[in-house]
């Protein structure tokens, strides 16, 4: 099993699939697509550190934050290039919502995960969509349900908390913050009681083949 986590920002991962990396560590692979700062970078190490996911489960694309879809034929084709290497048996988009660079990196890797006659194409088998809470929206006006859920140990939510408090220049001191480690656990309480466990992380089904 390799799962690849397609980030459009570098904490992206963490906030959508911080539990599912605590949880399988040694089957994860990281794509951030937009370059980031000195200071965000060293916070992605920390929180990767944390998960226990290697450098060498780490990827960066260095698009220009905010125009990752300036380009969108080159992205998709990176995309493509980086899928035919890596061979995910999962990959994990961000939910289209509210910024750009989200709605670009969900668009080009719908499209990167479509079946091809090329030869040299990846066609992952399974493609799942991850919440990040800062950005999500309602899943009406999409063909999305969140219908898949992830369950969580304690460790695993704990995990999480510790590598989201990472993104101490992400967080906005003294005040209410969907991404802050106290949010974090307290969402993945809700969505576990949603379905009968303690703790969850949620996940859209795009397409799930199992043989």
């Amino acid at each position: 099993m390799k799962r690849l986590v397609v980030a459009p920002h570098a904490d992206d991962e963490t906030y959508g699939c911080g539990g599912l990396m605590a949880k399988y560590p040694d089957e994860m692979e990281v794509l951030v697509l937009a370059e980031a700062s000195a200071i965000r970078w060293v916070e992605f190490t920390d929180a990767l550190n944390l998960f226990s996911i290697t450098e060498k489960q780490q990827r960066c694309l260095n698009l220009p934050d905010g125009e990752v879809g300036a380009n969108m034929p080159r992205l998709v084709e990176l995309l493509d290039s980086t899928f035919a290497a890596l061979q995910p048996t999962e990959v994990y988009l961000p939910f289209p919502g509210l910024h750009q660079d989200h709605i670009a990196a969900y668009e080009a890797g719908m499209r990167a995960c479509r079946r091809s006659m090329s030869p040299n194409h990846w066609f992952a088998p399974n493609v799942f969509v991850y919440d990040v809470p800062a950005y999500d929206l309602e899943l009406q006006n999409w063909p999305l349900r969140w219908s898949q859920f992830e369950v969580l140990s304690e460790a695993d939510v704990t995990v999480k908390a510790h590598a989201v408090g990472c993104y101490k220049s992400e967080l906005t001191q003294g005040a209410p913050h969907p991404g802050s480690p106290d949010e974090v656990v307290m969402q993945a309480r809700v969505i576990g009681s949603s379905c009968g466990v303690r703790y969850a992380e949620k996940y859209a089904p795009v397409r799930v083949i199992r043989g």
